[in-house]
């Protein structure tokens, strides 16, 4: 679906938020086909910026992987518009961000917490921390988060709509 007028949509920074392994790059890369505008992956990024493969990345400690996190979002959010890109799960816990994000277009794609658990997986960026009582990890980060990722949402999409479906929610919104 391309969209036939441009112009009708305010230029704008796109933010995808939302658990791990939610479709954050899925439904970035099929919105940015959509408007032509720039998608920018969080993992990708990541990885350019720190001059790490995704296995590095991938092994590095939480700590030091969620700065990185909220260093790279804090660059995406100087960049010019339009533009469309995922942000770590981990942003949630970083208030500053969360503040900022506040004025920008986000949008939460939420998935039930019995997805998450059977979705995460306990290899690649990001999952460093569900190597050890994994459903215990992804209920804590669950319940701290929704309620942050809610409150600076610009719209809310239940990702089980399916990818194509949250592209055609994103794209009504920002013409409205």
């Amino acid at each position: 679906m391309k969209v036939e007028n441009l112009n009708e949509i305010p230029s704008c920074r796109v933010i995808l938020v939302g658990a791990m392994g939610v479709g954050k790059s899925t439904v970035g890369k099929l919105l940015s086909e959509t408007l032509s505008w720039k998608y920018i992956d969080n993992d990708y990024e990541l990885s350019k910026i720190a001059s790490m493969s995704m296995k590095q990345l991938a092994q590095l400690d939480v700590p030091t992987l969620h700065t990185l996190e909220s260093d790279y979002l804090n660059d995406i959010l100087t960049r010019p518009t339009p533009l469309i890109a995922g942000a770590a799960a981990s942003i949630a816990d970083n208030l500053d961000l969360i503040d900022a994000l506040e004025n920008e277009f986000t949008v939460y794609l939420y998935s039930p917490l019995e997805n998450l658990m059977k979705n995460a997986g306990t290899t690649g960026v990001g999952r460093q921390g569900l190597i050890e009582n994994p459903s215990e990890v992804i209920r804590e980060r669950f319940e701290r988060r929704d309620p942050r990722y809610r409150r600076i949402a610009s719209l809310i999409i239940d990702i089980s709509v399916g990818p194509e479906i949250a592209v055609k929610l994103i794209v009504e919104k920002l013409k409205a």
